[in-house]
């Protein structure tokens, strides 16, 4: 069995690795393919090797290939894993500072900085999917690549490849958090979770049948390595008596964020320019030459528990599990407010057949704005893309609730069309 990384250069993959050695290692996977882009060679090579030498600590008999070449990576796959960052870190690091010239959010997943990503990535997913259809007909494509909730959108809508299934640790997170307030195992807990990608709700909690959602309102927070000082009230907590994402922070205290943002750009950088300074000490410590292990500085890099999620998700799917994951799939009766063809992120029974959404019912008014909202903008975002036509890109950016103002529109879009130019297809990019 292969399984194929597109982005295999990433410094998450040794991570990867680690989970599919012990979590994943009665898959007998017999060859990871690690893809990359020729420019990322070097990076690509120092992965490899490290996680080579994991390898042979674990006594596996596991195949690690690097490949320049997407056909050849993909070719015969079971499972191929989108993890990869079209402009790298730089270009994340304009998605972060442009808007915060215009007083607007500058992040990587959402408002007009998520706009620019999804817009690098949708050309490289017209790829990837083609290349998977071709040469490994039947694979998996389990998405990792942010903004996840615009991308799964794409490949199953648009693309219409169905054997897909988005992916984001920050559900985990949330089980984990409900697990230790309620003093049992995660996989004991069931959450009435949905929404988009990082734009998600928990209306219920239950342990082991039972509604202990009361145990939540007095104190709810997950820390987020992107946004440490991410939290709610609990006197909000009660009024919404709902548990939100931490990434709601950007929609629900905007002021706040923005502020945020603008003294760390002034200060220790961005979050991109951090991980910038970080990714180089990680690279050192792939290359030493007695390094078989993940090193603790990785925790520094986010994507808590990815290698987790990720394994599980793939043993599920490759043994018929039937176990319970929330994942990015079509929306169906699963919640019956929303329209059936929404991606959406929500707990799905997952097995031989992938990712089947279980009925939770309807969700909360006070969660129906955004989720329409941000879906318009996610398709417009994706009809820029396909149209060619950057009149649908502006009209993205106003329809998302973290847009600018009219008098900016123009000026920001040029911005960040040419800090993008080399990406985009508009006339004129």
């Amino acid at each position: 069995m292969k399984i194929a990384v597109i982005g295999g250069g990433s410094t998450y993959t040794p991570e990867l690795v680690d989970g599919l050695l012990t979590i994943g290692r009665s898959l007998g996977c017999t060859e990871l393919a690690l893809v990359d882009i020729p420019e990322s060679a070097e990076k690509l090579a120092t992965v490899a090797a490290f996680a080579r030498r994991m390898v042979t600590r674990a006594g596996s008999r596991l195949l690690i290939t690097e490949n320049g070449d997407l056909a050849r990576g993909v070719r015969g796959a079971t499972v191929v894993i989108n993890q990869f960052r079209v402009g790298g870190l730089a270009a994340r690091a304009q998605d972060e500072i442009i808007p915060l010239d215009f007083g607007l959010i500058g992040q990587e997943t959402t408002g007009v900085g998520g706009m620019m990503k999804a817009l690098r990535t949708l050309p490289v997913l017209d790829t990837i999917v083609a290349a998977v259809q071709k040469h490994a007909p039947g694979a998996w494509l389990i998405n990792f690549t942010n903004p996840a909730g615009i991308n799964t959108e794409y490949i199953v809508n648009s693309l219409g490849y169905e054997r897909a299934i988005g992916l984001c640790n920050v559900p985990i997170e949330f089980l984990l958090r409900a697990a230790e307030i309620l003093e049992c195992d995660r996989n004991d807990v069931f959450l009435k979770y949905y929404g988009l990608n990082h734009l998600s709700w928990v209306e219920r909690v239950y342990l082991g049948g039972e509604d202990r959602t009361a145990d939540f309102w007095h104190s709810f927070t997950i820390q987020m390595k992107n946004n440490p000082d991410a939290g709610y009230g609990p006197e909000f907590l009660a009024m919404l008596q709902l548990l939100p994402n931490p990434y709601l922070e950007y929609y629900y205290n905007t002021r706040d964020m923005v502020r945020r943002e603008i003294e760390d750009r002034d200060g220790p950088g961005t979050r991109a320019e951090q991980i910038q300074k970080l990714e180089p000490k990680l690279l050192k410590l792939y290359r030493e030459a007695d390094r078989d292990v993940v090193p603790e500085e990785l925790s520094e890099r986010g994507g808590f528990m990815y290698s987790t999620v990720a394994v599980e998700l793939i043993v599920d799917l490759l043994t018929d599990a039937g176990r319970t994951h929330i994942v990015n799939v079509r929306n169906g009766s699963a919640v019956p407010n929303i329209p059936a063809d929404y991606v959406l992120e929500i707990p799905a029974r997952v097995g031989a057949n992938g990712a089947e959404p279980l009925e939770i019912g309807p969700a909360h008014p006070a969660t129906l704005g955004l989720i329409h909202s941000v879906k318009s903008f996610e398709r417009l975002t994706i009809a820029a893309h396909r149209s060619g036509d950057e009149r649908y890109a502006k009209q993205a950016m106003v329809a998302h609730p973290l847009g600018p103002m009219e008098r900016d529109l123009e000026t920001l879009w040029d911005r960040l069309k040419a800090a993008n130019r080399q990406y985009l297809g508009f006339d004129g990019a």
